[in-house]
């Protein structure tokens, strides 16, 4: 009987405290986040001539290659180009070059903006190429000649 008691005040709190949580509340939570505009250049493989240059031949020189990868948010505009002087110096000597967009070398790379526009598909890694010319028949001195110009993603 005792036992019989006992079951029946736990079975009774059991259900007492099942039906006293029985009604909610709600309400809405608002999560927000702001993704602007924005590119960074990843990676940039430098323009080193292969085929030292012979100031004797009448042929350029097209052995130059290089390449430069960015990505931006996803629909950004973008508008690349590379500035800087095209020369290259050793001492007092300069050796000039051209920058082209692609392997062909018919499209110079622009110096300034407006360049090479486009908007970003997707965050993925966009990678264009440099290809590098030397014009014939420059008269520079025997040596080692290198110059600094700055890739460029503005958006």
């Amino acid at each position: 009987m005792k036992r019989t008691m006992i079951f029946l005040i736990m079975m009774a709190l059991v259900m007492t405290a099942s039906t006293a949580f029985a009604a909610t509340a709600t309400q809405s939570l608002t999560v927000s986040a702001t993704v602007p505009n924005v590119c960074r250049i990843t990676s940039v493989t430098n323009v080193a001539f292969s085929t030292p240059y012979d100031t004797t031949d009448s042929a350029t020189n097209d052995s130059g290659q290089g390449d430069f990868s960015f990505r931006c948010t996803k629909g950004t505009n973008y508008d690349l180009y590379i500035t800087g002087t095209r020369q290259m110096t050793n001492g007092t000597d300069t050796l000039n070059y051209l920058l082209y967009q692609e392997a062909g070398r018919t499209t110079l790379w622009p110096a300034a903006a407006p360049g090479v526009t486009g908007t970003a598909p997707s965050n993925a890694v966009i990678t264009t190429g440099i290809y590098g010319r030397i014009p014939a028949l420059q008269d520079v001195s025997v040596g080692n000649y290198s110059g600094t110009v700055t890739t460029t993603v503005e958006y």
